[in-house]
């Protein structure tokens, strides 16, 4: 459950109700984060076919395809959950002091369910696997690469929440997605439920297991260096103390 305060004036990546069960909410997420990447993994598997070893095509329909999908996504579910699909989002607003615990746990779990059943559908609908796979051994550069894209995407996101722009957060976090994934050489993961379920993904999102280990840790310590930003831009504003004023006694008693 969202903290009281992240509900007094309208912002988005909250619940419109954060009473409702929260069961509901994680289902929410998870079936979020599955769409999600079933589109990003079937994107790849789809230009590989139709246009195999044309990569500046790929990475421009890929691009488009997975913030499109986002955008709907988060206009269509947010209001249920949140409209997170991504474990940066959810953890750090454990961290901001706006989401509990329990919650978090549930939202973290259903996306890196959602995200696995998605790659797996996503394999099962183009069933014969791409020869075009990511490289097994990450550079330095591809690691920065999911550190900066993340610490970017998380920047937009809570700089959108902290702003109030509920309407507009959903395409901003698209159009940072659309730039990041073809602005940077890792092609913009920035959600680890995705990048863990790049494993088992067909294609051009595929990953190793040797990259996952390199770039989860690199999309954390980017999320926590948008945290930063956030607290620079949008200092939490201290409530005024309540000074006690004296009592007119004679007066209460006209």
């Amino acid at each position: 459950m969202s903290s009281p305060l992240a509900h007094l004036v309208p912002t988005c990546f909250v619940e419109a109700d954060p009473q409702l069960e929260l069961t509901r909410r994680a289902a929410i997420e998870c079936i979020g984060t599955l769409l999600l990447t079933t589109v990003a993994a079937g994107a790849g598997l789809a230009v590989t076919q139709v246009e195999p070893g044309n990569h500046g095509f790929a990475l421009l329909l890929s691009a488009l395809v997975t913030s499109g999908a986002l955008v709907g996504l988060i206009l269509a579910l947010g209001k249920v959950s949140g409209g997170h699909f991504n474990p940066l989002i959810t953890l750090l607003q454990w961290i901001s002091r706006e989401r509990n615990g329990k919650c978090t746990i549930a939202y973290v779990v259903g996306q890196l369910i959602g995200a696995a059943l998605g790659a797996a559908i996503a394999n099962m609908l183009f069933p014969t696997p791409s020869v075009e796979q990511a490289m097994a051994t990450p550079t330095v550069a591809l690691v920065a690469s999911e550190f900066i894209a993340s610490a970017g995407l998380m920047t937009i996101v809570f700089g959108c929440t902290r702003s109030g722009l509920a309407s507009t957060g959903p395409f901003a976090v698209g159009a940072w997605l659309f730039a990041a994934i073809i602005a940077t050489p890792s092609g913009s993961y920035a959600n680890p439920a995705i990048t863990v379920a790049s494993i088992i993904a067909h294609g051009p999102v595929h990953l190793s297991v040797r990259a996952v280990w390199l770039y989860v840790p690199a999309e954390l310590l980017g999320a926590v260096l948008a945290i930063l930003i956030i607290a620079i831009g949008f200092p939490r504003k201290r409530l005024p103390d309540v000074v006690e004023q004296p009592v007119d006694r004679a007066a209460l008693q006209r």
